[in-house]
């Protein structure tokens, strides 16, 4: 019997602990204020940080391999086992040259030799906004002086007054997207910048030197191949060496004839980069939402931790 009744006591105090829905109304209607006061704080606030941050356009081209160099690697996988018989070692293709090219436009190297004589650094490091009526560039002038056309940042080291090849990468790298879509093969380079303009002045930029980057070496190392090989046929008299050496700077001819016959060496464009009209980001609206979901959330909480420690001071 005092089992039984140990066993109701304890029902009943659980019962009394749980919240019902009416409770749970109750609180948050008490505390509505509260609730309603973190809301439209977080909600404000969201509201000034939206409107505070200046509008990113992005441009963007899409690009095909070009056929030319696909074919050009699939001939000089046929020749290896030949360049192996005469002696010659060619590298083994691992990577198509679309993947190799995405990762050169990746590099550091790449950024340093090709991208950055072609653009402003003030334009990549100090841009504080954009004025669309006028096409104007506004820099942040505690970086850079217009007037003095000189850069005035107060930096401490690691950085420099005028920003470093490695500081200017990293924004570079912040700035530039590259997806490959494995079913077509093919690529799209997406520039991000307050001016829309400048987005697809760079993007036009990367594909064009990523083009001649990759023609200019290929051309070269076709050179120098043509040279060894040429050099190696007078010094042989071996005839199966010899007709390897033949069907191997044929191939370097190819390469030759390929590189120098079009400008769209590694990609051609399907579709060039434009000035979008429309940004793509902040997304206002959604900064505005989770700023009233976070007030609503803290808010809610607040309610409940007052409406306990109310109960605690009652009992």
């Amino acid at each position: 019997m005092d089992m039984e009744n140990e066993v109701k006591r304890d029902l009943l105090t659980e019962s009394q602990n749980e919240l019902s829905i009416i409770d749970i109304y109750t609180i948050l209607n008490v505390h509505r204020k509260i609730i309603i006061g973190f809301i439209g704080i977080f909600s404000i606030c969201s509201l000034i940080v939206s409107l505070l941050l200046p509008n990113i356009y992005s441009s963007s081209s899409l690009l095909a391999p070009s056929n030319q160099n696909d074919s050009l690697a699939s001939k000089l996988s046929t020749y290896s086992s030949i360049a192996g018989f005469a002696g010659i070692e060619l590298p083994e293709a691992s990577a198509t040259p679309s993947q190799e090219a995405i990762e050169i436009i990746k590099s550091f190297k790449f950024f340093v030799e090709e991208f950055l004589p072609n653009i402003k650094l003030e334009d990549l490091m100090a841009v504080k906004k954009w004025i669309p009526s006028e096409n104007r560039i506004i820099y942040k002038k505690k970086d850079f002086d217009v007037k003095s056309n000189s850069w005035i940042r107060d930096v401490e080291y690691p950085k420099k007054v005028i920003p470093s090849d490695q500081e200017a990468y990293e924004t570079y790298s912040d700035i530039i997207s590259i997806n490959e879509y494995t079913k077509t093969s093919f690529v799209r380079i997406s520039i991000e910048h307050k001016s829309p303009y400048i987005a697809r002045d760079w993007a036009n930029i990367i594909v064009t030197r990523i083009n001649e980057t990759m023609k200019d070496y290929n051309i070269n190392q076709a050179n120098s191949s043509i040279m060894f090989l040429n050099n190696y046929l007078d010094n042989t008299n071996i005839q199966s060496t010899k007709d390897a050496a033949s069907n191997l700077l044929e191939a370097q001819m190819q390469t030759l004839m390929l590189a120098n016959s079009t400008s769209d060496y590694i990609y051609k464009t399907i579709e060039a980069p434009i000035a979008p009209e429309l940004k793509s980001k902040p997304r206002r609206l959604i900064i505005c939402i989770f700023g009233f979901l976070i007030g609503l959330v803290f808010g809610v909480t607040a309610a409940f931790i007052l409406d306990l420690k109310n109960n605690k001071a009652r009992a």
